[in-house]
């Protein structure tokens, strides 16, 4: 850099929550007599309006350049101050914020001088990294108005409806011949307790879609090619033989899901008298008809029932060892024995359960059934009933878990309640877009709480039954949610993503791949045989920096040289009293910020260093900080399954195991390399993790 370095140190009282333990003055003056620190001054409340302005005014005055808070936790009030220093002329990521009342004045109010240590440490580091900094910027990518809809079921033409109805381009594709997803193939939706005919419900849908002029249609579709990102996807769709390619900006993906067949249980496929919900359905829609024709019966197309006994059997395939509760099989069951009640009153219908999950509006529905005559059989959770047949009669056996004795039910048909998994399509689906779903085939949001309707890359989302099995008010409020997430862009024009993104030197570059093989969000493309990052797409989680075997990769904001330079800062002294602990600005830093504001009391050996993600921690990091002497290192990420960064987590948690191996054979004791997941509210975690550190490493 050509500039000289001036550092502003601006360290906060935060009225009595710092100062009535650590020592601020001392810290202060600490911090005039570090290098490249021009200014340090003392804030009762730094974040207040008052000294907001004065920070602004001493910045210009000062003639400083990079600026050092130590306050509170970032997590909550960085943005405010890189306002701040944007408004008093200085790049908003040439600030460095440090945390002493979360990680110092709360956490060891009983020693106020080891405190007052720790925070001369921790704003030491701050000081280090500042004099790094670099700046940043945020990245703009152009988007233009045309949303691509993959999946004509209800989620998916609402979605489309909602997105044609703001003046967008809406392209809907369809696999099938006709729209309407699982919907149009059953008898009848309940809801707000009444019972509509499914078609009319996907008919008049299907109407509004077909008259909308914003609504462009492809059915008997598939999606063969998707290549680009958010504002620039090329697409190529092929439909009734011909192939067309189109131009979109956003992608939602509303494939729905399928019943699992329950193949080889109670003699499914075997005996036609077997069947599951979605079969019954098709009967029922069947026997709907029928009656409207003055035909009264119920039957199959392989068997006539006689007589009027069905056994209705829930959680089939599902709220066992290999998958949860499926949500709406219990709302099913209860749905079409009531159909069946009112077109056969004299029908004798059952509903074996396990546990009832009846939950939302349809669950009035379920003293309707009673008040119907509809009887419910309780059964253990291991002992499934079990089918019999005697003399070419069906019957079946189940425990009465209230009773506490064993019932034969006749059966004149079994009716299997069965789980679901995704749409066909979805294995085609995350290669096209690379993007994750569990072993049941539905796919898997960014996060559940923070972006439920968002894949990890941006311009893609997703709704209805293809993330989850759901009713039919759900699906549809889903692909709303979806439309409203891919329309923010569109309507701006642009997306904007912030300057923390990697930089690769293709002059170090060897082209391995490893980077473009690794990255959660496909952010780095090939491009003239060396790999390219697509700054917006990239969210700066350090995954591939830190496996970049030649060191190529810079992340802004978090670069290697900056990262050692607080660890040689906090372990210049007394190096072998102190942890070294890399914590991710998520759920770790989350768990260490509800240690701080629970007031929960932990030995003051640790000096944290923040990264965007665990997987930013590479193996050099951990073996430098023991060369310089640290008594230990701690890796705090994210509590698993869940990542902000997807698969950061599983990446650090493979790191840390190479790591120790390499420890072991440079002769360090890989003991003294410890790793935490915790939620964000896991402050107990954290701190009983400091306490047995401290304690095993005999501190």
């Amino acid at each position: 850099m050509d500039e000289d370095i001036r550092i502003g140190a601006f360290i906060c009282d935060c009225g009595s929550n710092i100062a009535g333990i650590v020592n601020v003055p001392e810290v202060v003056e600490y911090a005039r007599g570090l290098k490249d620190v021009v200014f340090a001054d003392e804030g009762k409340w730094s974040c207040s309006v008052d000294y907001l302005a004065t920070m602004k005014e001493l910045i210009k005055e000062q003639g400083i350049n990079r600026v050092v808070i130590a306050s509170c936790t970032p997590r909550t009030h960085e943005p405010l101050f890189k306002r701040t220093i944007k408004e008093a002329g200085l790049n908003p990521y040439l600030l460095e914020f440090v945390s002493i009342r979360e990680q110092s004045s709360w956490v060891h109010r009983d020693d106020p001088q080891k405190a007052t240590e720790k925070a001369k440490d921790l704003v030491k580091m701050g000081v280090a990294k500042a004099a790094l900094l670099e700046k940043g910027e945020e990245i703009r990518l152009p988007v233009n108005t045309d949303c691509l809809i993959i999946g004509g079921g209800m989620a998916g033409m609402n979605a489309a409806l909602n997105i044609a109805d703001q003046g967008f381009h809406a392209i809907l594709v369809e696999k099938e011949s006709r729209l309407g997803g699982l919907v149009k193939d059953i008898a009848a939706i309940s809801y707000n307790n009444e019972t509509v005919p499914a078609d009319e419900i996907v008919n008049a849908k299907a109407a509004l879609i077909d008259s909308h002029p914003n609504i462009t249609v492809y059915t008997n579709a598939e999606i063969e090619t998707v290549e680009g990102y958010i504002g620039n996807y090329k697409v190529t769709v092929k439909a009734d033989g011909s192939r067309e390619d189109l131009d979109v900006s956003t992608i939602i993906v509303a494939t729905g899901m399928k019943e699992i067949e329950p193949v080889g249980q109670f003699e499914y496929g075997r005996d036609p008298r077997v069947i599951t919900q979605l079969q019954f359905e098709g009967m029922l829609k069947k026997w709907n008809g029928e009656c409207a024709k003055g035909n009264g019966k119920i039957s199959n197309s392989k068997s006539q029932i006689k007589n009027n006994d069905v056994v209705i059997i829930n959680c089939v395939n599902s709220k066992n060892e290999s998958r949860g509760c499926c949500a709406i099989g219990c709302h099913i069951s209860v749905k079409n024995a009531l159909a069946l009640k009112a077109r056969n009153d004299g029908a004798r219908v059952h509903i074996l359960y396990r546990d009832l999950s009846m939950v939302r509006e349809e669950g009035s529905s379920l003293e309707a059934a009673k008040k119907a005559g509809v009887r419910f059989i309780r059964f253990p959770d291991d002992r499934y009933p079990e089918m019999r047949e005697e003399d070419g009669r069906l019957s079946v056996l189940v425990n009465d878990l209230l009773l506490g004795e064993e019932l034969t039910i006749p059966a004149d048909l079994i009716v299997l309640t069965t789980g679901f998994k995704g749409n066909d399509t979805v294995d085609d689906i995350k290669g096209l877009l690379k993007i994750s779903a569990n072993p049941d085939g539905f796919f898997q949001e960014a996060h559940i709480k923070l972006g439920p309707l968002d894949f990890p890359s941006d311009g893609i989302s997703l709704c209805g039954c293809a993330r989850s099995p759901k009713s039919l008010k759900e699906a549809m409020e889903e692909g709303t949610g979806a439309a409203m997430r891919a329309s923010i862009p569109m309507k701006q024009g642009f997306l904007e993503a912030e300057g923390i993104v990697a930089d690769i030197d293709l002059d170090l570059c060897t082209s391995c791949g490893l980077c473009e093989k690794n990255c959660p969000y496909g952010a780095i493309q090939w491009v003239d045989e060396k790999p390219q990052v697509i700054k917006a797409l990239c969210k700066g989680c350090g995954l591939c920096a830190a496996d970049c075997p030649k060191k190529a990769i810079t992340i802004i904001h978090y670069s290697d040289e900056q990262i050692l330079a607080q660890m040689e800062a906090a372990l210049e002294e007394r190096a072998e009293e102190k942890i070294i602990g890399f914590v991710c600005h998520w759920c770790a830093l989350g768990g260490v910020d509800m240690a701080g504001v629970s007031r929960l009391q932990y030995p003051s050996n640790a000096r944290l260093i923040r990264v965007m993600c665990s997987a930013r921690v590479s193996i050099d990091f951990i073996e430098r900080a023991f060369e310089l002497g640290a008594a230990g290192v701690l890796v705090a990420g994210c509590e698993f399954p869940t990542c902000h960064y997807i698969t950061g987590n599983y990446a650090a948690e493979e790191r840390i195991k190479k790591a120790r191996k390499r420890l072991a054979r440079k002769g360090y004791d890989p003991n003294r390399l410890w790793n935490i997941w915790c939620s964000a509210a896991d402050g107990p975690k954290f701190a009983n993790t400091m306490r047995d550190m401290v304690k095993k490493l005999g501190l």
